[in-house]
């Protein structure tokens, strides 16, 4: 899905001198080597310099472009697991409601936290809790369309957009392919450990018109069919006192 990104964007000061000392560095070897062969072989003037210019964007353009695009992309994606951040979520929702209204056709809003997360980040640490975020990333994903978006809201939450889910059994299945995916243990570093998932959909227009009814409404659910879980795993043992 293509998004619009703005391009008011500056190369910092820094990235900006490490550029002109490449471009400094570019020229110094084109006029050291490329420039006296083709001075040697007669070439006229007017040759060299577009060879050297021509060589000289070759070598500069790529490096250019990354400082340029790398602000950018920080500003729209997780730098932990490179996928969509609030912001750029929040965009592509937004182009996908205004197509629905316009369509007249249903979307859903998936909202997923990893369960048991928090003990394994107390426990083994942050740098073993950044690894599993990352896989754990990609397995979401993978569960996914190309159509669709992944992205991560921050700690161990995430939001998925279909953009074609037409009823309840098509959220319902990527959950379900989601949930298969992270119920596999993860191996990090030696710890084998274990994942599931809490989530909760929205769908429009059902339960909501615009993007922060139908964010609301999916963080709502997501947050019920948690205690719900809870309270099912806890009857057991209040059975057991009962007695």
């Amino acid at each position: 899905m293509k998004t619009e990104v703005s391009l008011n964007q500056h190369i910092p000061m820094r990235h900006f001198f490490i550029l002109l000392g490449l471009v400094a560095l570019a020229e110094m070897l084109l006029m050291m080597t490329v420039d006296p062969m083709m001075e040697a072989s007669g070439y006229p003037v007017w040759i060299r310099a577009m060879a050297d210019a021509g060589l000289l964007a070759i070598i500069c353009v790529p490096f250019m472009l990354n400082f340029q695009l790398r602000p950018m992309q920080m500003a729209y994606h997780d730098p932990l697991t490179g996928l969509p951040n609030r912001q750029l979520f929040n965009d592509r929702l937004a182009h996908v409601l205004v197509m629905a209204k316009r369509e007249q056709c249903s979307f859903a809003v998936i909202f997923l936290d990893l369960d048991n997360f928090k003990p394994i980040n107390d426990r083994f640490g942050h740098r073993v809790g950044d690894v599993v975020l990352k896989l754990a990333a990609v397995r979401i994903e993978s569960g996914v369309r190309e159509s669709d978006t992944v992205a991560r809201l921050g700690g161990d939450e995430f939001a998925i957009l279909l953009a074609d889910a037409e009823s309840t059994a098509d959220a319902e299945r990527v959950i379900r392919k989601i949930s298969e995916a992270l119920s596999r243990p993860f191996e990090v570093r030696g710890h084998i450990l274990e994942l599931g998932i809490s989530a909760g959909v929205a769908f429009y227009p059902a339960d909501g018109v615009s993007g922060m009814e139908l964010i609301d409404a999916a963080d709502d659910a997501m947050y019920r069919n948690k205690a719900l879980r809870k309270t099912l795993e806890a009857m057991p043992e209040i059975a057991l006192r009962a007695r």
